[in-house]
């Protein structure tokens, strides 16, 4: 075989590998989807929180959404809405008001289990069904976003905080163009889906294990004028082992850390029993916490970056746990002045994890009946 020969095949083996590689059927942040799932929704009165949501349908036909608040105590609330062609929708969390077009509830409070957590954090996942809410259906055209804000957080120098992350998107997977479903099929058995990537009537499937780059709790980097200071860092995550039946059952995961600094040294030993919702400070001064928060400091890693690992597993630490797939939102406060012997925070950062591998997982819920699609109010 001549070199041109050879050139020829090693530039079409790597055409051909690159996008294999690329589609791996695994959510992710930057696609659109069938269902949306938001990690972070923050109501939380200690520093007058509130999240605002923004959904929209990146298609030239209509499409039906169910969604579902759930917070960290397992108190939930669900809802739907109609997007017409091109249209997007946004809410405030806190009291349900929106701009007429969606009906959205206020943001549970309560649950049955107040030991997992608080009932002002938690999740919001939504996802396109037909009509009458019979049947989940393929709809690769959602995107969302959402915008966590502070009104009043009066331990900072800046009261009024804000970021925004993007929701991390399933496609749902069929025998269409690119391996995708066709626009309104019907995926799956009615109230389950399937999160696994596996072809025709699936979703993606979700990261196995996420990745962040962060800098270490009390660890300041900066020239002369001013000075990056990171005061913490917490971390939300949602499961993809979600029940969102009223019947629903707890699904228990250890999230097991490891975090490596900049020299490339690794600590493990760091992990925390959770469910399918879950906020996690990760230092001992911001709980709840994990089990040895002290590997996020940097007394212990000693450098101004470092990046970590989680991922979740099944272990005797956590009775009842079991290998879940996660998605995370990564927050961190900062302080952008000069240090004094006190620095206050100055902004509060977030932003997603990122995904690697792939874990099969599952949403619940109570499909309802065919019928009639809800009134809504005319522009």
């Amino acid at each position: 075989m001549n070199k041109r020969i050879i050139g020829a095949f090693l530039l079409a083996a790597a055409l051909c590998s690159g996008p294999a590689r690329a589609a791996q059927n695994v959510a992710n942040t930057s696609q659109k989807g069938s269902l949306l799932i938001f990690p972070l929704i923050n109501v939380d009165p200690e520093n007058a929180s509130d999240t605002f949501i923004e959904i929209s349908n990146d298609n030239i036909t209509p499409v039906h959404v169910e969604c579902f608040y759930v917070n960290e105590q397992k108190g939930r609330v669900d809802f739907d809405f109609t997007l017409t062609p091109k249209q997007t929708l946004s809410w405030e969390v806190l009291n349900g008001a929106g701009n007429g077009f969606v009906s959205a509830p206020p943001f549970p409070f309560g649950g049955n289990y107040p030991t997992l957590g608080t009932d002002r954090r938690g999740e919001l996942i939504c996802f396109a069904v037909d009509a009458g809410s019979a049947n989940q259906i393929a709809f690769n055209h959602l995107t969302g976003t959402a915008t966590v804000v502070d009104l009043f957080d009066d331990d900072a120098a800046q009261v009024q905080q804000a970021f925004r992350y993007n929701a991390w998107a399933f496609a749902a997977r069929g025998t269409g163009p690119g391996g995708l479903a066709l626009d309104n099929t019907i995926q799956g058995t009615p109230g389950k889906l399937n999160l696994t990537g596996g072809g025709a009537g699936t979703y993606d499937s979700c990261p196995a294990y996420n990745i962040a780059n962060f800098m270490p709790n009390g660890a300041s980097l900066g020239p002369s004028g001013y000075t990056l200071t990171t005061l913490d860092n917490d971390l939300a995550t949602s499961s993809c082992n979600q029940d969102l039946r009223q019947d629903f059952i707890l699904n228990l995961t250890k999230l097991q850390f490891t975090v490596w600094n900049e020299i490339e040294n690794s600590f493990t030993g760091a992990f925390r029993c959770v469910d399918s919702t879950d906020f996690t400070g990760l230092s001992s001064q911001d709980p709840p916490s994990p089990v040895n928060a002290s590997n996020f400091d940097y007394s212990t890693l000693r450098t101004p970056n470092a990046r970590f690992q989680v991922q979740g597993v099944g272990s005797t630490q956590c009775p009842g746990s079991r290998p879940a797939g996660l998605l995370g939102v990564l927050t961190s406060s900062v302080s952008l002045l000069q240090p004094p012997s006190s620095t206050p925070e100055t902004n509060e950062l977030g932003s997603t994890t990122f995904g690697a591998g792939n874990q099969a997982g599952f949403v619940l819920w109570d499909a309802g009946p065919a019928g009639p699609p809800p009134a809504r109010p005319t522009r």
